[in-house]
């Protein structure tokens, strides 16, 4: 489509052409994730025993997670507690970041508990 619409402008102008290139930059993780369920299983878990309710949230790509994922190690994105992302006024408190440990501290108990 994009192709069509690139060539369909520059008809209106003697002499002008036109290249179209795709290149791959922001790719869903879930491609990935889908093929091992107990990846996102395990941080569910993890979730629960430090006290909270697992919420999920699709994103688009350009995560660490994402990459790490398509790199061959299949990784969900984890919450900081972060808040207004990538703005001038982020920011996460040190409880929001004691509650991540707490996560990460039981996901390495799930994954211990489980291999």
């Amino acid at each position: 489509m994009i192709d069509a619409l690139a060539r369909e402008a520059a008809a209106g102008y003697a002499g002008a052409r036109v290249e179209v290139a795709v290149e791959e930059s922001y790719r869903n993780m879930k491609e990935i994730l889908d093929r091992h369920p107990a990846i996102a299983a395990h941080a569910r878990e993890a979730i629960r025993r430090a006290g909270l309710e697992p919420r999920t949230h699709p994103i688009r790509g350009g995560t660490d997670g994402s990459r790490l994922s398509f790199m061959g190690l299949p990784t969900p994105n984890l919450f900081a507690g972060e808040h207004n992302f990538h703005s001038r006024l982020e920011w996460v408190s040190v409880q929001d970041m004691e509650r991540a440990v707490d996560v990460i501290v039981h996901l390495c108990r799930v994954w211990e508990e489980h291999s």
